[in-house]
């Protein structure tokens, strides 16, 4: 009789449920947030119309639907990484910057420095991935008005920021990351890079990702 394999957990393994659980979270909140919101006013005017009929109100009803439909499309290529193959990653972050000053109060905006370098689509795709949970950061915790996310090219590296007017806080220890500091550090060791926490209760706080443009090992 053949001895029983048992399947021992790899701190790989470990990292690799802690980011399919954080993204798994971030489609709850955008569903959350954004499609079931919109979904929800849509019932509410389509109750009222059963009522009176209004056909600026259906028109506008329409439109809602409309929009939650291009939402749920966007979200699932945004996951799955074909949105920023097709669109590219400047266009990718945009869409996602648009999206988040709609939805919030927060004034987010997009700046590029230098001239724009070949990424390969794996690390444009992780790049994303950084700057989303970064700006996802901003929105669940700083209680900012402004952030902007900077991407400076530079010779042989690109340099990543994601800034904010909130409140800031004390710089953590690395064994007090939250799940979304230890995926971003992980990402970045992905590409070979190095990141800085910068922050300062009531001060903001400011993200800095430095990652070498080279082909990562992935």
């Amino acid at each position: 009789m053949g001895k029983k394999r048992t399947l021992t957990s790899t701190p790989a393994m470990n990292w690799r449920l802690a980011i399919q659980e954080q993204s798994l979270q971030q489609i709850s909140t955008e569903l959350h947030d954004n499609v079931c919101q919109t979904l929800l006013l849509a019932i509410i005017n389509l109750q009222q119309l059963e009522k009176k009929f209004d056909p600026e109100k259906l028109a506008y009803t329409i439109t809602l639907l409309q929009e939650t439909l291009q939402e749920i499309h966007q979200l699932s290529r945004s996951l799955n990484g074909d949105l920023i193959q097709a669109i590219g990653l400047h266009s990718a972050i945009q869409k996602l910057i648009d999206r988040i000053t709609k939805v919030t109060s927060i004034q987010t905006s997009l700046e590029i420095v230098g001239e724009e370098s070949y990424l390969p689509g794996e690390m444009e795709i992780i790049l994303y991935r950084i700057i989303q949970e970064a700006l996802n950061n901003v929105v669940k915790h700083s209680n900012a008005y402004k952030a902007c996310v900077c991407l400076h090219y530079e010779k042989e590296f690109i340099q990543i920021s994601v800034t904010d007017d909130g409140i800031g806080f004390d710089k953590p220890q690395t064994s007090e990351f939250t799940a979304g500091l230890k995926n971003m550090a992980f990402r970045v060791r992905q590409l070979k890079g190095k990141w800085n926490i910068d922050s300062i209760p009531q001060k903001g706080c400011s993200l800095t990702f430095k990652i070498p443009l080279l082909k990562p090992t992935l």
